[in-house]
Formats: C-alpha cells, sequence, structure tokens
C-alpha cells in the first residue's frame, strides 16, 4: 500500500516536470513575427547605398570584334641621288615634314658642271660638222625642213651630232640629279646621309613617309569573315596611347584561308593629327550597326545564382532585382533582350554588395 502510494507520487511529479519543460520550449520558440520585425527594425536602421544610374533607351548598337594589327605606310619610299658625289648641303632632318618637290639635299656638282660645259662644246662642233656634211651632199643648212630624213640621218652619223646631243642631254640631267627633291608630301625617316661625306656606298640618304594615310593589316578567323564584310567601320587604338581611336575602313580582304584558319584584312586610316607611326603595333576594332537597342553598361550587369542580375533605383528610394537576358555585346556596353523596359533607372555604380529592396542614395543620375 505505502509502495503504492510512493509510486503515485513519482508519476505526478514528473508529469509536473514535463509540464515545465514544455511551457519554457514554448516562450523559448521565436514566432513567426519575430524575424519580420527584426528585418523591418534592421532595414530601418540601414545606411543607404550610394548610387549612380543611367536612363535606359534605345541607342545605336555596334557590336564589335577585336583584332590585333600593324600600321604600314601607302607611299614610303627609299631617297637616292642618281648621281655619286660629296653631300654639300642638307635641309632636312628625321621628323621633318616636307611637300612634294620641296629640295631635301645637294651634290657638290662642279665635276657635272664641268661635264656639261665639256658636253656643249662637243655639241657646237658636231652642229659644224653637221652642217658640212650636209654641204658636201650637195644641201645648204637652211634646206633642213626640206631634206629627206634619211639624208639628215646619214649626215648626224657622220658629224657625230647625234653622240654629242646624247652626251648633252646626259651632263644636263646629271646636273640635275645633284639635287634631290621629295616625289611627294611626307616625312623623313631613317636619314643615313651627312654632310661633307661621300655618296659613294650609301645605301640611300633618307626614308619619305607619307603618314597621312596609314594602312593597317591584321588577320581574322574564316567564321568571322561575314561579320568583317558587313562592317562599315574600322577603329584603331595605338598600344601606347589607349585612350585615342582613329576611324578607318576596310579595303580589301585576302581570298585566301592560311594554314592556321586565318584571313588577311586590310584598311585605311585617316592619321589626321599625325599620332600614328609608320611600323606601329595597334589594336583593331570592327564594328557592325545592329540598329537601336536596349544598351546599359558593362558594369551595370553582375552575375548571381549563375543569371544576368541588373539593379534598377525605384521612386521609392530602394534598389530593384531584374534577371535579365543578353542578346549583343561590345567591349563597353551590353543590348538587353528581356529584363528591363524604356526609362528604367539602371544602377552602374555601387551596385557590386546590392540586394533587393535594400536602400540606396542616388548620388548621379545620367539621362
Amino acid at each position: 500500500m505505502i509502495y503504492y502510494s510512493f509510486s503515485r507520487i513519482l508519476n505526478v511529479c514528473a508529469f509536473i516536470a514535463c509540464g515545465f519543460i514544455a511551457i519554457s520550449c514554448q516562450q523559448a520558440q521565436p514566432t513567426e513575427e519575430q524575424p519580420i520585425a527584426e528585418t523591418s527594425r534592421s532595414q530601418a536602421t540601414e545606411q543607404p547605398t550610394e548610387v549612380e544610374t543611367v536612363t535606359l533607351e534605345k541607342t545605336p548598337f555596334h557590336q564589335e570584334l577585336i583584332a590585333n594589327g600593324r600600321l604600314s605606310a601607302a607611299r614610303k619610299a627609299d631617297l637616292r641621288f642618281r648621281v655619286d658625289g660629296i653631300v654639300e648641303r642638307l635641309q632636312i632632318a628625321e621628323g621633318h615634314r616636307v611637300a612634294a618637290d620641296q629640295l631635301l639635299a645637294t651634290l657638290d656638282d662642279e665635276a657635272q658642271q664641268q661635264a656639261l660645259q665639256h658636253s656643249a662644246l662637243r655639241r657646237q662642233k658636231a652642229v659644224m660638222d653637221y652642217e658640212d656634211q650636209l654641204l658636201r651632199l650637195g644641201y645648204r643648212a637652211a634646206d633642213t625642213a626640206a631634206l629627206d630624213e634619211e639624208v639628215k640621218q646619214i649626215a648626224r652619223l657622220r658629224s657625230g651630232l647625234s653622240d654629242a646631243l646624247l652626251e648633252w642631254r646626259k651632263a644636263e640631267k646629271d646636273v640635275h640629279y645633284t639635287r634631290l627633291y621629295a616625289p611627294f608630301a611626307g616625312k623623313i625617316a631613317n636619314l643615313k646621309a651627312k654632310e661633307y661625306n661621300t655618296t659613294a656606298g650609301l645605301e640611300y640618304v633618307c626614308s619619305l613617309i607619307d603618314d597621312r594615310e596609314l594602312q593597317v593589316e591584321f588577320a581574322v578567323l574564316e567564321q568571322e569573315l561575314e561579320f568583317v564584310k558587313d562592317a562599315k567601320s574600322v577603329r584603331v587604338t595605338a598600344f601606347s596611347e589607349k585612350d585615342k581611336a582613329y576611324e578607318g575602313k576596310v579595303t580589301s580582304i585576302n581570298p585566301q584561308v592560311d594554314k592556321s584558319g586565318m584571313v588577311m584584312v586590310k584598311a585605311v586610316i585617316k592619321n589626321q593629327d599625325g599620332g600614328l607611326i609608320d611600323g606601329m603595333g595597334v589594336s583593331v576594332v570592327v564594328s557592325r550597326d545592329f540598329g537601336d537597342q536596349l544598351m546599359v553598361p558593362k558594369e551595370a550587369v553582375l552575375d548571381r545564382q549563375g543569371r544576368k542580375v541588373v539593379f534598377t533605383a525605384t521612386d521609392g528610394g530602394t534598389a530593384y532585382w531584374n534577371y535579365v537576358q543578353i542578346s549583343h555585346e561590345n567591349s563597353t556596353h551590353y543590348a538587353i533582350k528581356e529584363g528591363l523596359k524604356l526609362g528604367d533607372r539602371v544602377i552602374y555604380a555601387g551596385n557590386f554588395n546590392l540586394a533587393h529592396d535594400k536602400p540606396i542614395v542616388v548620388q548621379h543620375d545620367n539621362p
């Protein structure tokens, strides 16, 4: 009997203990409303993120193909004197720009002048001998216009007039050849001649480069040929000055694919300010127009959960998460196929650590 009462007392105590444990657990369990309240308080106290936006609109989109190339002058010549002699005067220096037919250098022409005088005397003597030959044949010099051509030819040969005239004309040209003139406008390069030095053994005096238009040659894959054929413009940037671009157009495509599957393309570039140099390595961007597209800066597009995301600014001062699809891209922008609409304020700066509905402050809004 006593044993039975003691057992009942133990059961009652155990039941009461379980009840206390259950009540304690229920009080420790957070309600569904608590996280929401805490989140709301967290958002209310969170500092807004500073961002920059751009208003989305349709603008012409140019798809790009990028390659490396090398510049070469369309016109380039190594200039030489046609006669040997001592360089008397140089009127040029490397890098100087010269006009067409400008005098560049002169030789000491004493020997050529003497040869010209000697040939002039020989010509005079030959003319006298020619007239004597005509008299022997029964003609006078005054009748030359009416003479048969064969008779005149015989008289020239016997008098030596033909040879004298050739020698005199050559001496005149040799005097002219002691002056070096620019065959076209351009810049002086590779100046090798020196004043008071002989030209004997000199490869050339200097090079003349017409750099107003330069040709760039670059290689593209055969799969990219259609893109190049449809391209309307080419933009060239020097590796040493990437902030300055020069415009041009494709002029020829080599109709042959090499062993590496590449095709050589040539384009002509306008070198308005002379900033490009013959032989310079450049980056070539071939552009093709895809018409008006919804374009966003590349900085605006983020990779989140394996998809492309763009944040836009809401009127309530928060960031809005948008999944987007991209149709085209170039070096600076994406063309958006789906996910955004005209007039959206796209966040392109300060967006890296953004989240949906996060408070923002727009520091700069580009129209």
